[in-house]
């Protein structure tokens, strides 16, 4: 009997799981090619700051060890359950050990500079099915590996029954099903828990990946003229789901999400219609009759090398399911309630207050598919804010600038703002890195020149120095510091990896020397 279809150590109920999910990313990215080593990367998760991550706000709510850190216990699931049940990463084995590989889909999607979480899920989610590879247990500095026991015996199982079943595909064909079956939009179709779990549990539809609608919508007839039955007990987790941007949860039912416009529905009708031509499925583990078996198939790396969506999906499956082409037109938004005006996306300018910085994680807003698509500006921003070195890069900045007697601010386009005591004021954009440091360095320039025109009435202050922070010493493009400072008179300042203290070039010290904290002190 499946009860279970996601896994409840991937605790994705809040809004703030996607900004999570895109800070473990980055972590394991670190470890990318190099040896499994379990201790040195929870000693990497406990550096991390809660003023900076959303993960370790909520380790640093659990108890202390008697030495005084973080229990590394509250990241086992980190280590574990994102691999097998998300596929963030796998281990290949090696003659001297495991290696950590990231996926491609995550490093195409959540190691950029603008993590983007929505599609990395709409990617993988379709691909995750049963059996897996759920509840291996790596051994670090060897090839050795476990599965737990409860795991290896539900695998088996599913084995043993021919079960080749994926929960996301299962319910994108079962809301097809619905519409053919009462004769409606896919948009306005829907489908309970009960009639998920018991399409889990038809033979008809759980030996197929991809089971066909005809399948379903006969199941699905039949269960709900009670003639096919229901697990009396199940485990209704689909939080997950929403954080695709696709479906909407509610009232013990799964329905996709409502289109603020024609192009926004008809992507939805897209993406579902790319989750439902999914074909591809597992069959590594179809062979196996005992956990020595279980453990060869992981060991062999077949199945990370099939849970990764970018390698395994075709490519125009991948665009489908990526690609906002809804966001990039510039229909209106159409009224939410009768007698509102609509709203046209392009152009919005909005001007947003300053707020102090707390030192605080803000709680993340709810996804608002009408905002997003009125202000696509903002959409990128939130993107750009999950990426941990960026959150780390503001919080060692703000920590910076309170030891100059400064009051750090921010407002949903700035970093950070501040304006030094007896010496002006700051406008502060943070780069990350990534893949091209030069291309956020050009997004970061025009980024700055504009954010200093359009809150000049805020600020209300005739010298703003305008400041890139970089997350290392740009010289490895030779041109750029000469045309920044000099040519642009725009700052650029970076951390020293050794000593934490702030630098910056000397082309830049004039302006720049306001932030020695010898000045203050």
């Amino acid at each position: 009997m499946i009860v279970d279809l996601f896994s409840h150590k991937i605790h994705s109920s809040g809004d703030e799981w996607p900004e999570k999910l895109a800070e473990i990313a980055a972590i394991f990215n670190e470890f990318n090619g190099q040896l499994f080593n379990r201790n040195t990367i929870e000693e990497r998760l406990q550096r991390i700051s809660p003023r900076a991550s959303y993960l370790a706000k909520d380790a640093a709510s659990k108890p202390r060890t008697a030495g005084g850190r973080l229990d590394v216990s509250k990241f086992r699931d980190e280590i574990s359950a994102y691999p097998a049940y998300l596929g963030l990463y796998y281990l290949e084995a090696s003659s001297v050990g495991w290696i950590v590989r990231i996926t491609e889909t995550t490093k195409r999607f959540l190691i950029r500079e603008e993590p983007d979480v929505a599609s990395f899920l709409r990617l993988q989610l379709p691909l995750f099915q049963y059996p897996s590879a759920m509840g291996a247990a790596y051994k670090s500095h060897s090839t050795k590996l476990r599965i737990q026991a409860n795991s290896r015996d539900r695998t088996l199982n599913f084995v043993k029954q021919g079960i080749h079943f994926s929960p996301v595909r299962t319910i994108a064909v079962a809301l097809q099903a619905d519409a053919y079956l009462r004769g409606i939009s896919v948009l306005s179709a829907s489908v309970s828990y009960n009639e998920i779990f018991g399409l889990a549990n038809c033979p008809l539809i759980n030996k197929r990946a991809l089971p066909s609608i005809s399948d379903t919508a006969v199941a699905l007839d039949d269960i709900r003229n009670n003639r096919l039955g229901y697990p009396d007990r199940y485990e209704s987790r689909f939080h997950t789901l929403k954080h695709t941007e696709i479906f909407l949860l509610g009232q013990g039912h799964v329905r996709l999400r409502s289109g603020v416009n024609e192009a926004d529905r008809n992507q939805l009708i897209r993406q579902l219609e790319a989750i439902a031509s999914i074909s591809a499925e597992f069959k590594g583990f179809d062979n196996c009759a005992d956990e020595k078996d279980l453990r060869e198939v992981i060991a062999s790396g077949e199945w990370g090398q099939y849970f990764d969506g970018v390698r395994m999906l075709p490519s125009h499956t991948v665009e489908a399911l990526t690609k906002d082409t809804a966001m990039e037109t510039a229909m209106p938004v159409e009224p939410a309630i009768e007698g509102e005006t609509s709203v046209i996306p392009f152009p919005v300018a909005e001007i947003y207050p300053f707020r102090p910085r707390t030192g605080v994680l803000p709680t993340p807003k709810p996804y608002d598919r009408r905002k997003e698509l009125a202000d696509p500006e903002l959409t990128k921003i939130k993107r750009q804010r999950r990426n941990l070195a960026h959150k780390e890069l503001i919080d060692m900045m703000e920590s910076w600038l309170r030891r100059l007697g400064a009051s750090p601010q921010e407002n949903e386009h700035i970093d950070l703002f501040a304006k030094i005591p007896g010496d002006g004021s700051f406008i502060f954009e943070m780069k990350s890195g990534g893949e091209s440091l030069l291309e956020q360095i050009r997004k970061g320039l025009s980024q700055l020149y504009e954010y200093r025109y359009r809150y000049r009435s805020i600020i209300n202050d005739q010298h703003v120095s305008l400041c890139l922070v970089l997350p290392e010493n740009p010289n490895s493009i030779p041109w750029i510091t000469d045309y920044l400072c000099s040519d642009r008179e725009i700052n650029i300042c970076w951390f020293d990896s050794d000593d934490g203290a702030l630098k910056w070039p000397i082309l830049c010290d004039d302006r720049m020397a306001v932030l020695e904290w010898n000045v203050i002190y």
